[in-house]
């Protein structure tokens, strides 16, 4: 008994010599929902309400609260299956963790993020979601080896009973409610709901900076604090092209002064096809007949029928990410967007 107490607490231990290496899995987004729900609460006044109701609910694997009419009437919608996720105006939406009682984490010492002490499993499963990397927990209770003890795990390759044949699990851990396991399940690509918006005309591939009677001077720069910031610029961050400026990054060569600027950013490669997958992707920058002159990085995730890129403020000004209506090369964009 006093060998395997040592391992336990040495398990302690290397939970917190354990590098997190993984993106945190984001649990809430605002503007997406699921189809289908199970059963929904009109007496839910607040999104913490019905997170709660969601928690109570031990068959709840996601809520939505949303805003009705005029932003007055309010909704609370639960559900037991998550299927893909869905816009929706004026709402906020949450996952729950599956709940396992009597189980603990079948892992590896190297699996483990964290212990702390926690007064319940509720409490051990929000640690999780607040954890990096975080995807799986088991919470000991007051009978337990390790009384309100909160373990994380990076990965959990299965689940055991925390109430064996052996004499060390009959002997030590007392009665079988010793334990609850759960795992935190990830939204998918929260960026697909959460997004700033380039429409701007002046950013189509076919608007040229230098135009017009006088030759009218237009060079913008997607930079945060140039004298002149693009409109719909707010600082690194996720964005979606639309129209008057297009839906996509071009992935082909962009005249030098066009896209309302002095050196257009295109898109290095081709897009990618899988959904609700962030890809790392690189920006080439025109300069007059070069046409990577250099490079930014950032991301690209394919949405549902859409794209939305993580862009980062431009090195030069001018400098300024391209939009088009497809991906490869037209011989000419649609005239109503210019």
């Amino acid at each position: 008994f006093q060998s395997k107490m040592s391992n336990c607490f040495i398990l302690v231990i290397l939970s917190f010599l354990v590098s997190v290496s993984h993106q945190a899995c984001q649990t809430t987004v605002k503007g997406g929902t699921w189809p289908n729900f199970d059963s929904f609460h009109s007496d839910v006044t607040s999104l913490e309400e019905c997170r709660e109701r969601c928690h109570e609910d031990q068959h709840c694997q996601g809520y939505t609260f949303a805003l009705g009419f005029n932003k007055i009437k309010t909704q609370c919608y639960l559900f037991q299956m998550l299927g893909e996720m869905k816009p929706c105006q004026n709402c906020e939406s949450g996952i729950n963790a599956e709940f396992r009682d009597k189980m603990s984490c079948d892992s590896q010492p190297e699996d483990i993020l964290a212990t702390k002490a926690t007064m319940s499993a509720q409490e051990c499963s929000n640690s999780c979601m607040e954890t990096l990397g975080c995807t799986a927990f088991t919470w000991f209770s007051e009978q337990s080896t390790f009384p309100r003890f909160c373990f994380l795990y990076s990965k959990c390759d299965g689940e055991r009973s925390c109430c064996t044949d052996s004499v060390y699990y009959d002997s030590y851990h007392g009665p079988c409610n010793t334990c609850i396991s759960g795992r935190v399940n990830c939204i998918a690509a929260p960026q697909c709901f959460n997004y700033s918006v380039m429409d701007e005309t002046t950013r189509n591939i076919n608007f040229k900076a230098v135009h017009g009677e006088g030759d009218i001077d237009i060079h913008y720069c997607d930079g945060l604090g140039l004298k002149t910031q693009s409109p719909s610029w707010h600082g690194p961050g996720y964005y979606r092209m639309m129209p008057p400026a297009g839906v996509v990054m071009p992935e082909f060569s962009v005249d030098y002064n066009s896209c309302g600027t002095h050196s257009p950013m295109r898109f290095a490669g081709i897009h990618p096809q899988e959904k609700y997958v962030e890809t790392e992707a690189t920006f080439c920058a025109k300069y007059f007949e070069e046409d990577c002159h250099h490079t930014l990085k950032g991301t690209v995730t394919l949405c549902d029928g859409y794209y939305v890129y993580y862009l980062p403020d431009v090195t030069n000004c001018h400098q300024r990410f391209c939009a088009s209506m497809k991906p490869y090369y037209l011989e000419e964009e649609p005239a109503d967007l210019l």
